[in-house]
């Protein structure tokens, strides 16, 4: 599961980028100009360009290390979520962890409340009976 990480420059603004879960790693946003970059790509081509709507900063940092439960994680990714149910708007951070030998986690954060979570390698079918 471990790959070397890959270094390049973002091809809209040249600041530096790196490929982390080199292989799992779809697209690149740069976090200097928004551009979302084709990882898969050798010339990491521009994909779109995001424009910041959300006035929320991540409580952790792209790139920003920790351990929980013992191992430690490099947040690679963040989304701020939101739903409406019943007239009322509930949002929540999700962080994409990284751990190059145990791969990847989601950190959800919501209302001061932290939930850590491991995906299944084999789900559950789902039962029709």
């Amino acid at each position: 599961m471990v790959e070397n990480a890959v270094s390049f420059s973002c091809t809209n603004c040249a600041a530096p980028l790196q490929i982390k879960a080199q292989g799992a790693t779809q697209v690149v946003a740069c976090e200097h100009c928004g551009s979302v970059l084709d990882a898969q790509d050798p010339r990491h081509q521009i994909l779109s360009r995001y424009q910041a709507k959300f006035k929320r900063k991540p409580t952790i940092p792209i790139g920003g290390r920790g351990t929980i439960r013992g191992e430690a994680f490099e947040a690679l990714g963040y989304m701020l979520r939101r739903t409406r149910y019943y007239g009322i708007t509930y949002e929540w951070a999700e962080y994409l962890l990284w751990n190059p030998y145990k791969g990847f986690r989601w950190l959800i954060e919501a209302d001061g409340h932290w939930t850590f979570l491991t995906t299944l390698p084999n789900p559950p079918k789902e039962s029709r009976q």
